[in-house]
């Protein structure tokens, strides 16, 4: 039997009756649902886990480099570079804003499956990515499960001591580069943090146990709304008290969609009065486009880069003629995306959609990269709503802090698309280990 087998074997024998209920009273919310509806984690060989850190540095500097090359020229605006791999220009104005610090997703997750052994990534999330205060919840949930018993040298890495750290260094980082002492702006030590996203979002439970870790290691935080927020001038604030760093949840779609709510948050950052912690420019790296970049001849590299890009990222495409004409009678390899979408929004299987539907999604495509297909693992999960191991999907994604390595979300799903947002998904933490039972 294979690891993921073992534990739910195990599991499956020695009841844990309350385990949703358990879920439910850390926290781990999607909406009024249970964000982990399985007694079973994703386990890893330390060998993967190493695998991934070996990796993530030199993809990193990859992504720095192309953030580097959309910067350049976003002055010139629908000419630019950011335009041609899909930013909207509205995102490019906003991007145009100077964060105070040379980061420009210190917060991010890169999703992957593991195909052969081999970590490959298909697309980044840098704006705002969501699941590192529900694995820090579930992790010790997971690890006290009594399938756990008999295990050795599980490790689970918890990501929300890298987000508290990467916010006090960008916080000073802030305040060097912009003189924000000398400017009025002095604030605190503790700072005091907001997380801000709009009302009646499913994920609000998760901000509640990230503003706990927060106030656990000494700055005073709440979870408010973009009304809730004023500026005048010299300090932004939320109800009524001065805002020192803000954790912006919620997404450059939701001030593309009507960006008055968000005036006092904008009028701020422009004015560098507040630290605002992921910044406006990661519209450029949220891009799906960028993926397609990093596979473009304009995009120079040492063939030893070249031979990485191939190994760790599928083949990606900007949706124009030419690649229209390759893929379009290919369903069986090839999946469409948006290049702005989210939460599994608007992408297309095209094994899954058929020939006929996949001719004409592909046809119709505009906005949209298409990325050869990988073949993820599968693995045996003891779900606790029913009782029974079902055969499961795996979607995992590294978190990175500031570049480094900063835990894993690991989603499983019945299905081929692994999302919370768009149903059917369940997320459990990642434990690597030595040996088993």
């Amino acid at each position: 039997m294979d690891a993921l087998a073992d534990w739910s074997s195990a599991a499956a024998s020695r009841p844990r009756p309350r385990f949703l209920d358990e879920v439910r009273a850390v926290g781990a919310l999607h909406g009024s649902d249970p964000v982990c509806t399985g007694r079973t984690p994703l386990l890893l060989p330390d060998a993967t886990v190493r695998a991934f850190r070996r990796v993530l540095p030199p993809m990193h500097r990859l992504l720095r480099r192309v953030r580097g090359a959309m910067l350049a020229d976003i002055d010139r605006g629908e000419e630019s570079l950011a335009a041609a791999l899909g930013v909207s220009l509205e995102a490019l104005g906003w991007a145009r804003i100077d964060p105070g610090f040379p980061d420009v997703a210190p917060l991010a997750r890169l999703d992957a499956f593991v195909e052969e052994g081999t970590p490959r990534f298909l697309e980044l999330n840098a704006e705002s990515p969501a699941g590192m205060g529900y694995a820090s919840a579930l992790g010790p949930l997971l690890l006290a499960d009594p399938a756990a018993a008999g295990w050795g040298g599980l490790t689970f890495v918890n990501p929300l001591p890298f987000v508290v750290s990467t916010f006090r260094a960008l916080a000073r980082e802030w305040r060097t580069q912009t003189d924000a002492e000398r400017r009025g702006v002095a604030f605190g030590r503790p700072f005091r943090v907001v997380i801000v996203d709009c009302a009646g979002v499913a994920t609000a439970p998760e901000f509640h146990l990230l503003a706990a870790g927060f106030r656990a290691a000494g700055h005073p935080t709440e979870v408010v709304t973009p009304g809730e927020l004023s500026f005048d001038g010299n300090r932004l604030y939320a109800r009524g008290a001065p805002v020192d760093v803000l954790y912006r949840r919620f997404l450059v779609a939701d001030l593309r969609r009507d960006p008055r709510p968000f005036e006092p948050v904008l009028a701020a950052a422009r004015a560098q009065r507040v630290c605002m912690i992921n910044s406006l420019r990661t519209a450029l790296l949220h891009s799906k486009g960028v993926f397609a970049f990093l596979h473009s001849p304009r995009f120079p590299v040492t063939p030893a880069e070249r031979r990485f890009v191939d190994r760790h990222v599928p083949l990606t495409l900007m949706c124009d003629d030419a690649a229209r004409e390759r893929v379009r009678h290919d369903p069986e390899n090839w999946v469409l995306k948006p290049v702005d979408g989210h939460g599994g929004r608007g992408v297309v299987l095209g094994w899954e959609a058929g020939r006929s539907a996949w001719e004409r999604a592909v046809d119709g495509a505009a906005g949209c990269v298409v990325q050869r297909r990988v073949r993820g693992s599968t693995g045996s999960f003891f779900d606790a709503r029913d009782g029974v191991i079902h055969r499961r999907s795996i979607d995992l994604g590294p978190f990175l802090a500031r570049g480094r390595f900063a835990g894993f979300l690991c989603r499983v799903v019945e299905g081929a698309l692994a999302n919370v947002s768009a149903g059917g998904a369940s997320q459990v933490p990642v434990f690597s280990y030595t040996r088993r039972p």
